[in-house]
């Protein structure tokens, strides 16, 4: 090993790898990181690991960075180490996350100081190797891919203070109660149910008042530290640090998906109209106003990003039944166990391997008796195949379809397990949240549901169509804007282009704007809305959503194609092994490939195009097209 300059000195723990080897007997990494958690807070900083150095004995090697073994030694050594450490990390995580006690949130921080002491060196040598034309197109990539883990200050006491911070909102948010009711399931319960204006919006304003709030005090400095880290990092600013992983340049980025929006904003804009109408003759113009805006707090779900629980109101046709399988879980005795067996069995009739014992032995299927704990559903992967889920699942049809999302991360993480440690990622984020979706819409086909006992008669009529597209929409259609909307916010927050002044009125003009939708309460000054979504109380990016519900209809566009069954609209894919191996060709190459090669393996698009979604609702928007007609819709005209 041919000696160099001190600035060519990278720094390795002494007792982590052996540099005689030329890696061909090293084993294939098999954890995940810490940041592959999909709703913790480890992906809290949209990619970055929160960095609290500690002290410890470090062995200078010299190496010389313009020879190409020594990068492929530096990424085996990378990948080696932190699948090493991610197991302790993931462990001390899953263990907070299902038992909120301040012993788990400081066996958490250890463990966390003990990942990322190795991490901060990792990402400060790997600048060595910055010049990276010369090294091959893998090399290139898994270097590329290990600067999404930085982003967070160099400063070690603001390293700890930025993640003591978040824990704090996460906290807040997670044990946040309304009259001693927690959100899930009692507010967001009342919130599906009840129709009654008032005690809707009393649950309404009392989660914001008691979450929001608070977090509200907290989040100017977490925007501070936030863009610190960024800073540090060579980034403008924690926005442009969140837009960065998307292999294309950030303003790429951005203009990508304004060009989405566009595409599905008409579509959108039919859906309000109709809503809006419907809302005004149950609850009156008095209630609703005439400015064109539906008040927040009436749409069925606490941040009115899913409206399918009001459909008993919107259905077009009333007398004709429409897709709900909650009666029939209850009467068939589905428990939480049944529910994930089910979802099992659908990514079984695919070709798919069953789940690996370990989910079954160590998830959280229902929330735990005597102890708080994050009930926001979400996969973990601890690498080896151990691959569980977090969730307190309630016996309805939204958690089955939440079931079959959260499952499709695993099988994600199950087919590209064979891939190098760097790669062990969906090809960007919205990928890894697709998975499932995509599967949900051949699950939701009436079709399939009656061959699984799950719908007791079904006869196929155009009114029928139309109320199933209905409830879909109201599912699919009306998340869009929200998903946008909530990076738009914060990517403006991070930029200092909304004040901490301004934080919640400008949160509430954005809402306006994309969603056609109202506070139905005047804000006070110390309002914060924003942080009533646990995404933003917990740092975790939002835009992977928005992506996902764009690329689910693409995914399942070509798979029908693959299924030989149209349109696409009255598709599944249950039971066709030949669609399956066509995702599942895409999953097991994980992040070894711009995410425009794995668009491209199933589609034959190398761009997003929400074309998919026009043509699988195009039933619906003929429909509305001829139902609004007439309608006076100030915000949709």
């Amino acid at each position: 090993m041919s000696a160099t300059s001190s600035e060519d000195l990278f720094l390795l723990e002494s007792s982590s790898f052996d540099f005689s080897s030329e890696g061909d007997d090293i084993m294939a990494p098999t954890g995940s990181l810490s940041q592959r958690l999909y709703e913790n807070r480890f992906k809290l900083f949209g990619g970055a690991v929160i960095i609290l150095l500690t002290m410890s004995i470090i062995l200078i090697v010299t190496v010389d960075i313009h020879n190409s073994k020594d990068v492929t030694k530096f990424l085996l050594y990378v990948e080696e180490k932190l699948e090493m450490m991610d197991k302790s990390l993931q462990e001390a995580a899953w263990k907070y996350n299902t038992d909120l006690s301040d012993e788990n949130l400081q066996k958490l921080i250890d463990a966390e100081s003990e990942y990322n002491q190795e991490l901060v060196y990792i990402l400060a040598n790997a600048k060595g190797f910055s010049n990276i034309d010369q090294y091959t197109p893998e090399q290139q990539r898994k270097l590329n891919l290990l600067k999404q883990y930085g982003g967070v200050p160099l400063d070690s006491e603001k390293q700890a203070e930025l993640s003591e911070l978040i824990s704090e909102m996460e906290g807040i948010y997670s044990k946040g109660t309304v009259d001693g009711k927690y959100l899930d399931p009692d507010l967001e319960g009342i919130m599906a149910k009840s129709r009654d204006y008032n005690e809707l919006l009393q649950v309404w304003s009392g989660w914001r008042n008691a979450v929001g709030v608070p977090i509200g005090k907290k989040f100017e400095l977490y925007v501070e530290l936030m863009n610190i880290g960024a800073q540090d990092n060579g980034f403008d600013d924690a926005g442009k640090f969140w837009k960065s992983g998307y292999d294309m340049t950030t303003e790429e980025f951005a203009t990508d998906i304004d060009r989405l929006w566009t595409q599905i904003l008409p579509l959108y804009k039919k859906l309000h109209c109709y809503v809006r109408t419907k809302l005004i003759e149950h609850y009156g113009v008095d209630k609703i106003g005439e400015d064109g805006l539906i008040p927040a707090h009436l749409l069925g779900n606490m941040w009115a990003q899913d409206w399918s629980n009001i459909i008993d109101i919107l259905k077009p046709y009333p007398d004709v039944s429409s897709i709900d399988v909650t009666d029939q879980l209850e009467k068939d005795n589905y428990n939480a166990v049944k529910m994930h067996e089910l979802s099992q069995e659908f990514y079984e009739s695919l070709g798919y391997d069953p789940l690996p014992d370990s989910f079954w032995k160590k998830s959280m299927l229902e929330k735990p008796d005597g102890k708080e704990a994050v009930c926001h559903a979400s996969a973990w992967d601890f690498g080896n195949d151990d691959l569980r889920i977090k969730m307190c699942t309630k016996i309805n049809q939204e958690d089955l379809l939440v079931i079959h999302h959260e499952q499709g991360h695993l099988y994600y993480d199950h087919y590209y397990k064979n891939q190098p440690y760097l790669f062990r990622n969906g090809a960007n984020d919205g990928f890894h949240e697709s998975i499932g979706d995509t599967i949900q819409l051949s699950v939701m086909n009436p079709s399939h549901l009656y061959d699984i006992g799950l719908l007791k008669e079904y006869t196929f009529s155009e009114e029928r169509l139309i109320n199933d597209q209905m409830q879909m929409a109201l599912t699919k259609i009306s998340f869009l804007p929200f998903g946008y909307l909530i990076d738009q916010w914060r990517w403006l927050v991070f930029s200092n282009e909304i004040s901490p002044d301004n934080y919640n009125q400008k949160w509430w003009e954005l809402r306006e704007t994309y969603q056609g939708i109202k506070s139905p309460v005047q804000q006070d000054t110390d309002s914060f809305d924003a942080g009533a979504k646990y995404h933003v109380a917990a740092s975790v990016p939002y835009m992977r959503y928005f992506i996902a519900h764009i690329l689910q209809f693409q995914f399942h566009r070509s798979l029908c194609e693959e299924a030989g069954q149209s349109p696409i609209y009255q598709c599944s894919i249950y039971e066709n092994t030949d669609a399956g191996n066509i995702f599942k060709n895409m999953l097991k190459n994980g992040a070894s490939k711009p995410w425009q090669e794995s668009l491209s393996a199933v589609t034959g698009q190398t761009v997003m195009d929400a074309e998919a979604i026009k043509e699988y609702f195009s039933p619906l928007s003929n429909w509305l097209d001829e139902h609004n007609s007439g309608k006076t819709c100030p915000w949709s005209d």
